[in-house]
């Protein structure tokens, strides 16, 4: 009987385990295909490329928001509304493109920079 409520418990730490590490490690992968796709963004002159940047950061804003955080020393704050903040804005700076501002566009997008920034620090 112990040996079973032993082995049971290893599986139940294991698999816990497990899907942190999974979980962790595809957050990763959404951070890191946003940063490429804002570098993408900061070095492109062309409307079309800055747009599919964009899109790119946005799906992966999106897959990332799936996976929920919890800030350093609190417990109550999730990292649901810095997400949605990071989306909007990415959002805001797509209309800008659009309107064929790219420029302008680029300057706005430091806000991005800045969102991701807060949520480092809040989340790392």
């Amino acid at each position: 009987m112990i040996k079973k409520t032993l082995a049971a418990l290893m599986l139940v730490s294991v698999c816990s385990l497990s899907t942190v590490s999974f979980a962790g490690g595809a957050l990763e992968g959404h951070m890191e295909n946003l940063a490429k796709n804002f570098k993408v963004f900061n070095k492109t002159n062309n409307k079309n490329e800055a747009i599919k940047a964009l899109d790119n950061m946005r799906t992966a804003a999106l897959a990332a928001q799936k996976i929920k955080l919890v800030a350093k020393g609190d417990k109550t704050e999730s990292s649901t509304a810095i997400y949605e903040q990071l989306i909007a804005e990415i959002d805001k700076t797509k209309t800008i493109v659009q309107d064929g501002h790219l420029d302008h566009a680029k300057i706005e997008a430091k806000k991005i920079a800045a969102i991701r920034d807060q949520g480092h620090k809040l989340y790392q």
